[in-house]
């Protein structure tokens, strides 16, 4: 059964000057009064879809035992939409939803064709105060590389030699790129991607580096560029027979009949719910190893709240490459000794947590004290990253620990973290 959310609402501008946009919200948890998700521009509204993804922004919460609520927004627009439109849909959507953004009952971030320097702008044009050290824009390369440590775990799993693994990544945008970048980099051959213009194959493995710039420069269009690889269809790519499958389109783009044609041997989601209903049962049944995207993707807010921190990008990476496989690798093998498929495991895992760092979150809401006011001051930029950097790094790495306690201080923290 679906989850049912807080608080789903619709909205129906229309401009003075004829401008048209249709969007919606779905809050499916709050902490202290408030969500955290991403907001993205889609084709048309799936009210079930985007509640399903807001489910799972509360799940990567538990996860990690951050107390954050999740929530998802989407805006409706055209395909490849130009940045005046985007301005201007953007806009519409801040007018609509101007309560629940300058309340924070709800704050987004960038995604599926927008990034957090977009949300910012709409943000401050509605009156929304900011900490300093929010919205940095590099939730998809964190996210891409716990997709891609999370497949060497699976690989390690499912018996596959880590000596020329071999992967295809679905949906090569920012972090479909990002994933098969950071896979790349750790020797595993990407001999597969696509987007929505087509995909390109090459047994041998891809130049993954000279995608990244060729999107960079094409958007899309660049697997139908001049490049030294087989052009084949975009369905094509969920057929071929390889070690890791990373979908990282959309939510919901594989229903169970194109589960059953499936030919990896771990799939690893780097999208937010890529599965339809009854998919991840057929994985298993397949044995194919199964990482949710609820413990592969969770990169993108582990990110944030270190980069809110004061940690830099480089320092956050290596905060992630050295802490997050030994979680993955409990999960897993908490799993196996139970007995349980590891999307069962980590789901309950995550509902627990999530439902503890919320009630102790609340519980310390409103109690003032020395810490209170120095987070208010670092929120304003009053206080340098490096006096926190130490403080943070603590905080976060006790949050991954499976089992440790929660203190008020770390909880403060973590809930500041979500901007």
């Amino acid at each position: 059964m679906a989850p049912v959310p807080e608080c789903l609402l619709r909205f129906d501008m229309q401009a003075e000057d004829g401008a048209h946009c249709e969007s919606s919200i779905v809050i499916d948890s709050t902490v202290n009064g408030r969500s955290y998700g991403g907001l993205g521009l889609v084709r048309e509204i799936d009210t079930e879809s985007l509640g399903q993804v807001a489910h799972r922004k509360t799940l990567k919460s538990g996860l990690l035992g951050l107390p954050l609520g999740g929530a998802k927004a989407a805006i409706v627009a055209p395909p490849h939409a130009t940045a005046s439109q985007v301005a201007r849909l953007l806009s519409l959507f801040g007018q609509a939803a101007g309560p629940l953004l300058t309340t924070r009952r709800y704050s987004p971030s960038g995604e599926l064709g927008l990034d957090d320097a977009d949300v910012h702008c709409m943000l401050s044009d509605c009156g929304v105060r900011l900490p300093r050290h929010s919205l940095r824009g590099r939730s998809s390369l964190y996210t891409g590389l716990t997709v891609a440590l999370a497949s060497l775990a699976a690989l390690r799993v499912a018996g596959v030699r880590l000596s020329g693994p071999t992967a295809a990544v679905e949906g090569f945008g920012k972090v479909g790129s990002a994933t098969a970048l950071a896979l790349h980099e750790r020797g595993v051959k990407v001999v597969a991607v696509s987007t929505d213009m087509g995909a390109l194959f090459d047994a041998d493995g891809l130049d993954v580096p000279d995608l990244v710039r060729r999107l960079g420069h094409h958007g899309s269009s660049f697997v139908n560029k001049h490049i030294d690889a087989d052009r084949i269809p975009a369905e094509e790519l969920r057929r071929l027979a390889v070690d890791v499958f990373c979908p990282c389109a959309l939510p919901a783009g594989i229903d169970v009949a194109a589960v059953g044609q499936l030919r990896c041997r771990a799939l690893v989601a780097g999208a937010n719910a890529p599965l339809q209903p009854g998919g991840e049962d057929v994985l298993v049944g397949k044995g194919v190893v199964y990482v949710p995207d609820i413990v592969a993707s969770c990169g993108g807010m582990l990110g944030a709240t270190l980069s809110f921190g004061g940690l830099s990008t480089s320092a956050t990476l290596r905060f992630i490459e050295q802490r997050f496989p030994a979680l993955v690798e409990w999960l897993m093998g908490m799993a196996e000794h139970e007995g349980i498929p590891l999307h069962e495991l980590a789901t309950r895992y995550a509902e627990e947590r999530f439902v503890a760092a919320k009630r102790e979150a609340e519980r310390c809401q409103g109690r003032l004290s020395p810490f209170d006011l120095a987070l208010r001051l670092y929120r304003r930029g009053l206080v340098p990253p490096a006096l926190v950097r130490p403080f943070s790094t603590r905080a976060v790495a006790a949050r991954l620990s499976p089992g440790n306690g929660t203190s008020d201080v770390v909880l403060k923290w973590a809930h500041a973290a979500g901007r």
